[in-house]
């Protein structure tokens, strides 16, 4: 298969070739659209893929159960370690990014406001109390573990499932081309934005422009200006690129996907089916986290 995009060039060849004999060239290309030209699962149809990413992270929604929600954060990661072949290092800083977003989430949930003090933990501030009650301490816990193993499941599918493969699914499945086209562009201009930001970090670093506090915000600001004047100049050099190579409107993408293949479909529903019996007697017990 050959993919071009913004700055990258893969070869691979057969799911062999593909983890056997992968190289890349520019900068472009993230490090995780890489692991999935080489994932395990490369010979396994995107169809039977996304169908299980998405089946099982709208079990992981609707459970209503933190148990729930931690079973498919383990099971999902582990499957990311086995299946997609990149480094646990590597994976495991994937999975620590959106901890954060959820995190600050969360905390909007555990305080609540009042004139008076509610729960077991009360900030004063400014004449009303930032209150944290047991109830609202669960439903954040609650909302923390869904959202995680909602997250480890899309990560499940972007480790192991090329784009231009999971936008070929969409396209089958009737979604408005517009709209695929607009994720295709969006997709690579992240990684040209990244590079660039990349690069004017490692020349400031050079110049010793993070060297005290007051140096570090300067360059901060500085390469965040001259980052948005790059996009508007890259978008501009990107467009005329396209045309350059007989762009009418539409994106065409050359893919070879893995055939679908009933063995496959059968493991992964037999999976999900042990996921929602597990579900199920979980809910019927009462068990859960807290």
């Amino acid at each position: 298969m050959e993919q071009t995009g913004a700055g990258t060039h893969v070869h691979s060849h057969g799911a062999k070739g593909r983890r056997g004999h992968h190289h890349t060239h520019g900068g472009g290309m993230l490090a995780i659209d890489r692991y999935a030209q080489q994932s395990r699962l490369s010979t396994v149809s995107p169809f039977v893929k996304l169908a299980f990413s998405v089946a099982v992270l709208l079990l992981c929604v609707a459970a209503d159960s933190a148990a729930i929600g931690l079973i498919v954060s383990v099971g999902m990661l582990w499957a990311c370690l086995v299946c997609s072949g990149a480094p646990a290092r590597y994976v495991f800083s994937l999975m620590t990014i959106p901890v954060l977003f959820i995190v600050l989430s969360c905390l909007a949930i555990v305080f609540d406001v009042g004139r008076a003090p509610l729960g077991f933990f009360d900030i004063p501030l400014f004449g009303i109390y930032l209150s944290a009650t047991a109830q609202s301490l669960r439903d954040a816990l609650l909302l923390f573990f869904r959202a995680y193993g909602a997250v480890v499941c899309l990560y499940f599918l972007s480790l192991n499932t090329p784009m231009q493969e999971i936008l070929e699914v969409l396209r089958v499945l009737r979604i408005p081309r517009l709209v695929i086209e607009l994720m295709y562009l969006i997709y690579r201009y992240i990684f040209l934005l990244l590079d660039v930001q990349n690069r004017m970090t490692i020349a400031a670093q050079s110049r010793l422009g993070y060297a005290d506090r007051h140096n570090a915000w300067y360059t901060f600001t500085h390469i965040s200006g001259n980052l948005l004047a790059s996009s508007f100049r890259r978008s501009g050099a990107c467009f005329d690129a396209m045309e350059a190579r007989c762009y009418d409107g539409t994106l065409r993408f050359l893919t070879r996907q893995a055939p679908f293949r009933w063995r496959h479909a059968i493991v992964c529903a037999l999976c999900f089916l042990l996921l929602a019996a597990v579900t199920f007697v979980l809910k019927w017990k009462g068990v859960d986290l807290f």
